[in-house]
């Protein structure tokens, strides 16, 4: 099982230094050759919650918001349920380590899942999550069907 987190939304955007491997995996998933991937409520919330720092209006991150979620309908992902435990275990690792809330929400969402991050971010790695960069992702699927 693999989950995304915020860094591959952003991904979806054309502008986005990620958008090209992001597309891949979409398409890659969309072919049957990434299963099962998923989405969390999680990515969302953080999105929202940098687009409004950055001075964004609500109605545009409603909008923003509203066409990730139409991208990752359209390319059939799926998503998990953020759940109270998630919530605990994202504690539990602000109190283990010194990382951001958000890194710690994507990590307990991925933790109780048993499930691989999509990411290429390091920090995770150091928390012990099983994790994939997107670079990596699209290598090892494209080279699994030669």
């Amino acid at each position: 099982m693999y989950i995304i987190e915020t860094e591959f939304l952003f991904g979806l955007r054309t502008v986005d230094k990620w958008h090209n491997q992001v597309s891949k995996i979409l398409e890659l998933h969309k072919k049957g050759k990434i299963k099962p991937l998923y989405s969390c409520a999680s990515a969302f919330i953080e999105v929202g919650i940098v687009l409004q720092a950055h001075g964004f209006h609500v109605e545009q991150i409603e909008e923003v918001l509203f066409l990730m979620k139409q991208k990752l309908v359209e390319a059939e992902v799926e998503e998990v349920e953020l759940d109270s435990d998630d919530i605990i275990r994202l504690y539990e690792l602000l109190r283990r380590y010194d990382i951001e809330y958000f890194d710690a929400m994507q990590a307990a969402v991925a933790l109780g899942r048993n499930a691989i991050l999509i990411t290429n971010d390091k920090i995770f790695k150091s928390l012990g999550i099983q994790t994939i960069s997107f670079k990596e992702l699209v290598e090892t699927t494209t080279n699994a069907r030669k």
